[in-house]
């Protein structure tokens, strides 16, 4: 049984992104969010802590969650060489919520953390923000399964109702 990585930051602080927050500080994470888009309009939020930058969110966690709304701008910033270096050892998640990325963009990030030993997962939620740490809570995950078994913990701490669609990253973007 693995248990799960305990500082998380969390990329994206839409209504969703913020749910996730507060889901895993009110479970006893310790959380960092950013939120590069609206960083002066995000109001400091109970159980995280808010940060000033990409790098300072990776630097403070072990698992970096994106909920981004431009997964590929998010993607180009992750796969920066100073990004990637402090990404190495680490495991990154893609949250999709809108489900209007390309799987062959999934697969191609996929790869790309396969190359530079970063665990990763792509995660699609298949309910209402509002449901994120319910039971009526559903996830499809795909990526590694070494990844999914690692994070495994925490994506049930998000959605007890998960599904693993296996190794191909573009699984839960064709699903």
């Amino acid at each position: 049984m693995h248990t799960a990585p305990k500082r998380i930051a969390i990329i994206g602080l839409d209504h969703v992104g913020s749910t996730i927050a507060r889901t895993l500080a009110n479970q006893g994470f310790e959380v960092a969010g950013l939120d590069p888009l609206r960083a002066n309009q995000v109001l400091p939020c109970e159980g995280f802590r808010l940060v000033r930058n990409l790098e300072q969110a990776i630097d403070s966690s072990d698992v970096v969650i994106t909920c981004f709304p431009d997964q590929l701008l998010i993607n180009a910033r992750l796969c920066s060489p100073e990004t990637t270096f402090g990404l190495h050892g680490k495991a990154l998640i893609s949250f999709n919520t809108s489900q209007t990325r390309p799987a062959a963009s999934a697969r191609s990030m996929g790869e790309w953390a396969r190359s530079e030993h970063i665990d990763y997962l792509e995660i699609s939620l298949h309910s209402d923000a509002e449901a994120i740490g319910q039971q009526a809570c559903e996830l499809q995950c795909s990526g590694p399964l070494k990844a999914y078994q690692r994070l495994q913990p925490l994506c049930r701490t998000l959605g007890p109702a998960l599904t693993y669609l296996g190794s191909d990253c573009g699984a839960t973007l064709e699903a």
